[in-house]
């Protein structure tokens, strides 16, 4: 067994030093709030630029779905263990300095791509910069709060994804639509660039300022358990494992949990504007504010809404919360059934809003569970963890998947719509049933 099981006492804070002030502790979740939606905007903006990017040139559905997950995933996920190897041991603001500043010069960089391959590269350099994010914020944000309180921050910092994802397709919609009135941009260096590629730089380069800024926050004490503050040297990564191993079923069962839940929204929201143009006949620009306002709605019913109902029920315990991600889950599978083969422009609009409002529950419960549970010295580490094991899922296999599914069984200007389908229904009902296995888990464990 390792030095450190899951038991009920890992449910209470039991360090007795105070946590920052209500005005501090918010606001670092505003700066996480903030970074996480340049991250996303930065990450989903290729979404909205499918067609014009395919155009100039001359990918397939399945390139454009390599450079949207797998190239993003692939040093995304590699990465991110080691990195939260060093968010335990290393302060914690002046890494996610380090990560915000490469994410945001690669995303640049992807304006002056030419070929398939540079673009795989670039995309592969803004996965190594995001990987310091999540594990970090995680880390930072349940010391800056009482456990059973974590639901509503973790919340307010997932909700980043869904407006940084919603804002991606708006902000490509703004430049491409003025840059299509001014005709090509010139700009040093890159020299004549079209509106996709000055999207990428509107995209990219404003995050610069977001790593100054963290620079300058000041960064949480520790929290630690009485048995952890024994401790003096570092949890060794073989007790993290060994940890980790003890209590394999409840972590295998919620990481990917949460990674079917992502294949589902990744694979449907990367392809949801090339789906609204090919079987709507939607220009960019009405797509792109469509399609980011129902994800801004989405996320905020499932996100803040979700994380604030579950710290009120059930006393906030972990049991609860994976309960509510359960039945989250299969009610939503009925909205990703319904929005991708409706007709109809409000029943899409409902459906999309049921779809992805489930999978914001779960965006926001699942660290929160981690956080109450994990040992302090072994945090980030595990959250690295559980951030590998659900992109390598969803943004890894979902968009590519999706693409695939299309390509090669409805090969139709408009048969995107039935691969998102498959991957959405498959991966959310995946997903309820994982939900349902780690809460009885930990019903055995903590009784």
């Amino acid at each position: 067994m390792s030095d450190i099981d899951i038991e009920p006492t890992l449910l209470l804070d039991e360090d007795d030093t105070p946590f920052p002030s209500g005005w501090m502790a918010w606001g670092i979740v505003a700066a996480f709030f903030v970074a996480y939606i340049f991250s996303f905007i930065d990450r989903m903006i290729i979404g909205l630029l499918v067609e014009p990017i395919k155009a100039d040139l001359g990918l397939s559905d399945t390139q454009i779905g390599l450079l949207q997950g797998f190239a993003f995933a692939l040093f995304y996920t590699v990465a991110g263990i080691p990195i939260g190897r060093l968010i335990d041991r290393a302060p914690r603001m002046k890494i996610v300095a380090a990560g915000v500043f490469v994410w945001s010069v690669m995303t640049a960089i992807c304006a002056g791509v030419t070929n398939f391959w540079q673009f795989f590269a670039a995309r592969m350099g803004v996965g190594v910069g995001e990987a310091v994010l999540s594990p970090a914020a995680y880390s930072v944000i349940s010391d800056s709060f009482p456990k059973r309180k974590l639901g509503l921050p973790m919340g307010v910092y997932g909700l980043g994804s869904a407006v940084g994802a919603g804002l991606a397709f708006m902000v490509g919609a703004f430049v491409v639509a003025a840059v299509a009135n001014a005709g090509d941009v010139s700009v040093p260096i890159l020299g004549e660039i079209k509106a996709w590629q000055v999207a990428f730089l509107v995209a990219g380069l404003p995050g610069l300022l977001i790593a100054v800024m963290f620079l300058f926050i000041p960064e949480p004490r520790r929290r630690f358990s009485k048995a952890e503050q024994a401790a003096t040297e570092p949890v060794p990564f073989k007790a993290v494992l060994s940890h980790m191993h003890d209590n394999r079923l409840y972590f295998w069962s919620l990481f990917v949990a949460v990674g079917a839940i992502n294949l589902a929204v990744l694979g449907s929201i990367s392809w949801l504007p090339a789906m609204l143009m090919r079987s709507f006949d939607m220009a960019l620009a009405p797509t792109g504010w469509f399609s980011g306002g129902m994800l801004i709605v989405g996320g905020l019913i499932g996100m803040i809404g979700g994380g604030a109902i579950m710290d009120r029920i059930g006393g906030g315990t972990p049991q609860v919360r994976l309960r509510f991600c359960g039945w989250s889950a299969l009610i939503g599978s009925f909205g990703a059934l319904l929005f991708p083969l409706t007709g109809s422009i409000p029943l899409l609009t409902v459906s999309f809003i049921l779809f992805f409002s489930a999978a914001a529950v779960a965006v926001g419960a699942a660290p929160s569970v981690i956080q109450q549970l994990a040992p302090n010295r072994m945090r980030a580490t595990i959250s690295a963890a559980y951030v590998f094991v659900i992109n390598a899922i969803g943004l890894g296999v979902g968009p590519t998947l999706t693409a695939v599914i299309g390509d090669t069984f409805f090969p139709t200007e408009s048969g995107i719509r039935y691969a998102i389908v498959i991957v959405a229904v498959s991966g959310y009902l995946i997903g309820a049933i994982l939900f349902f296995v780690a809460a009885k888990s930990l019903d055995r464990q903590t009784k």
